[in-house]
């Protein structure tokens, strides 16, 4: 196979996709060779195959005026495609398609003059009306999952679930015993956190419940940081995937300190940092992965909590949010040791085992690989599923709760009650 390589790092969208032919016509004969070479090589040529061909046949389905093949009917000014906008929303690549869909009608005698053009312009013709219809049902898909998943929130009930003695959420109801479980979520440095504030912000529970989490803290590795059940990652940071945390307040900082405190207990290990509820090296009788919620011990309420250490790749990505700078360098130097599979990072790496070297988890668990693409999402796109989380009016109108400081609560009660 020849060696091919990408567009520079600079290149254009549209270099890009002039760059889609050669990259298919090279994997598609690195494909039929006989030197393919070993097996996983091979795996990897076929997948980049399947990746190259899916975005071609995303811009023929979707938006086949940026196919390169149509780079002569652009040159034609009736058709208005001189000056092509690559990053169009759903909606405006319709208006886009329509529009087109007009001028290619008004532009067919200028076409049809040219013997060169006439084909292609007929075949672009087609193309057109095809991507149109496969844009209008794609945008009613969407609007019916969007409405689909709207019904799901607004049917959604949390009062049930709150603990009339204690007001805070209990962590299930028992459907057998036709009662609340005993146990609840308490602790505001946990994902109960996410759940308590959706809960109060429908006006299901009263603002009080917010002041019932627990707020004990310890200062471990230099830092005051609150305590969490287990000292997981996944506790400290997943609420912040939707939820903003505001300058200088008590969640901010001790996001920021969960961040340093997983670093410097990392660094006492010379491995590297991310310690969050995961998978495990150990497997069961059928072959399936243990799964424990790993965490700092340090900066859990747990007494048996363990850091294994067991070290997750999805950690880091909930750090983006937090420290980009730290996390890309701590996911460059997972990468760089090998912790990448077919379907990017595995799910974590155990130190714990007798032998003493760290063993690879090859899975990939759905979850943190969404949440993994929620703060990618966050990092490139000024924290888009934060900003769609509260443009909702009763998550603003509840915001308020998310300003407490670290220096109590006291204030912010008082700034409630007026």
């Amino acid at each position: 196979m020849a060696r091919l390589s990408p567009p520079v790092s600079d290149a254009s969208i549209g270099d890009w996709l002039a760059w889609l032919a050669a990259a298919q016509s090279a994997l598609n004969a690195a494909s039929n060779s006989s030197s393919a070479g070993q097996k996983k090589d091979t795996w990897w040529v076929t997948e980049t195959q399947h990746r190259i061909n899916a975005i071609a046949a995303l811009l023929q389905d979707f938006m086949p005026w940026l196919q390169p093949e149509y780079a002569p009917l652009r040159e034609i000014s009736e058709l208005g495609m001189e000056r092509i906008e690559y990053a169009l929303t759903i909606d405006k690549a319709i208006t886009f398609a329509e529009h087109l869909e007009e001028r290619l009608t008004s532009a067919s005698p200028t076409i049809a003059r040219n013997a060169s053009l006439a084909e292609l312009g007929e075949q672009f013709r087609v193309s057109v009306r095809m991507a149109l219809q496969n844009l209008r049902s794609l945008a009613a898909a969407l609007r019916g999952i969007a409405h689909h998943a709207e019904t799901l929130v607004q049917e959604m009930e949390f009062a049930f679930l709150a603990d009339p003695g204690r007001q805070i959420l209990s962590i299930g109801y028992d459907v057998r015993a036709k009662k609340l479980h005993e146990a609840c979520y308490d602790m505001i440095a946990s994902e109960a956190r996410i759940a308590t504030f959706i809960a109060i912000a429908r006006g299901e529970i009263h603002q009080e419940s917010w002041f019932k989490l627990g707020r004990e803290h310890v200062r471990t590795f230099g830092h005051f940081i609150l305590l969490s059940w287990t000292g997981t990652m996944f506790e400290y940071l997943m609420p912040a995937l939707w939820m903003r945390s505001y300058p200088d307040t008590l969640i901010a900082r001790t996001l920021a300190a969960c961040v340093t405190v997983q670093r410097e207990f990392a660094s006492s290990l010379r491995i590297p940092w991310g310690i969050s509820e995961s998978g495990a090296s150990k497997k069961d009788d059928a072959g399936h992965y243990h799964y424990q919620a790993y965490g700092v011990p340090q900066i859990a309420l747990f007494i048996e909590a363990t850091a294994g250490p067991v070290v997750s790749p999805y950690s880091s990505f909930l750090a983006l949010a937090v420290d980009s700078v730290a996390a890309l360098r701590n996911l460059r130097r997972m990468a760089s040791a090998g912790w990448v599979g077919e379907f990017g990072f595995y799910e974590a790496v155990d130190y714990s085992t007798d032998s003493g070297k760290p063993v690879l988890v090859r899975e990939w668990m759905a979850h943190h690989q969404g949440m993994s693409l929620l703060a990618i999402l966050n990092l490139l796109h000024n924290n888009a599923v934060q900003r769609w989380f509260h443009e909702n009016p009763e998550v603003q109108a509840s915001e308020l709760l998310l300003h407490e400081m670290p220096v109590g609560k006291s204030v912010l009660k008082a700034r409630l009650k007026e």
